[in-house]
């Protein structure tokens, strides 16, 4: 009686095992099958540069490089080997980093029109929003060598073109007040030098450094100077920026059908300073500590310095950084 029990239970026992065998491998099975149908999802849906453009099938190495290309509205002799094979590490390095491009690109649509708009008043090239784009991604990042914002100051060039930075303000984060800036840093280059890829040039390395290497190399053209490699490459960067965020298309990148990010719409309001705390004014107006920083990033403390500001605040709900 005992062994015919024993011999059920195992019975039922191993036939439990192998239902739950059973079961096991089928949702290994539709899990591998999910994961391989999302991959191919994702493969059809991201264009990937390694190995291949979506769409378009092509590998890296099937791609059709400009022969003909101009920055600042100067022609760049890429029929020169030396300058032409500059540019093909740019080109190659920088589409690599699609996933880069893409940001670029999208917060290109929030703050390229403003950009845009203060060089054309000013009389200065278009091309050089590409150069923020170079120096910063279009981000208020900071650099070891303390530069920071869209335009990339060090505080003593900040200082030099009206930008307060201290422990409370850092208006190099300000896009407009630093783009501002730059334009005039641009412009007090472009007196000392001849065209506007020695202006790059300068930007990257310092305009008496341009001016020296010119001297003891007896050299005229940005072309034709054997400079440092960051500032080599520098120019060339920017080009291929240019290239590559204009005529996307060409090379398997399809921006167009990116939502660049959104501009928020906003309101000023005059706040006469000191004021201890950001977000309790925050807070007295409707809003919360994030709406201000996020719209202010030139307010780098808690606080308000004394002195008048004009502080941006969400126009609407939507508009808001926070969930009301």
């Amino acid at each position: 009686m005992i062994s015919r029990l024993l011999q059920r239970s195992a019975r039922r026992l191993s036939q439990g095992l192998l239902v739950t065998l059973g079961i096991l491998v089928a949702l290994m099975i539709v899990d591998r099958w999910n994961a391989s149908k999302y991959a191919l999802e994702i493969s059809r849906s991201h264009a990937d540069p390694l190995y291949g453009a979506a769409g378009g099938g092509k590998s890296i190495t099937e791609l059709d490089l400009p022969k003909e290309i101009n920055i600042f509205g100067e022609r760049v002799p890429l029929e020169k080997w030396e300058i032409r094979e500059r540019f093909e590490r740019e080109f190659y390095s920088n589409y690599s980093n699609a996933h880069n491009l893409v940001l670029w690109w999208e917060r290109s649509g929030r703050y390229f029109p403003m950009i845009h708009k203060m060089l054309v008043d000013a009389g200065l090239p278009e091309d050089l929003e590409y150069l923020a784009v170079a120096e910063s991604g279009l981000a208020n990042i900071k650099s070891p060598a303390n530069a920071n914002g869209f335009w990339q100051f060090i505080p003593g060039t900040a200082a030099r073109f009206y930008l307060r930075v201290d422990d409370l303000v850092d208006e190099r984060l300000d896009p407009e007040k630093s783009t501002r800036a730059a334009i005039a840093y641009f412009q007090y280059m472009k007196s000392r030098l001849a065209t506007w890829t020695l202006v790059a040039a300068g930007y990257n390395m310092g305009e008496d450094n341009v001016l020296t290497a010119m001297q003891w190399q007896h050299a005229s053209s940005y072309w034709n100077l054997f400079l440092n490699d960051e500032t080599m490459r520098y120019v060339l960067r920017i080009a291929v920026l240019k290239e590559l965020m204009t005529h996307g298309d060409r090379y398997g990148l399809d921006f167009e059908h990116l939502r660049p990010f959104r501009t928020p719409a906003l309101r000023y309001v005059t706040v006469n300073g000191p004021i201890a705390s950001i977000s309790d004014w925050a807070f007295e107006q409707g809003y919360q500590y994030k709406d201000v920083k996020v719209l202010n990033p030139w307010l780098i403390g808690r606080s308000i310095p004394d002195g008048t500001w004009q502080i941006a605040l969400p126009l609407t709900d939507e508009d808001r950084t926070t969930v009301k």
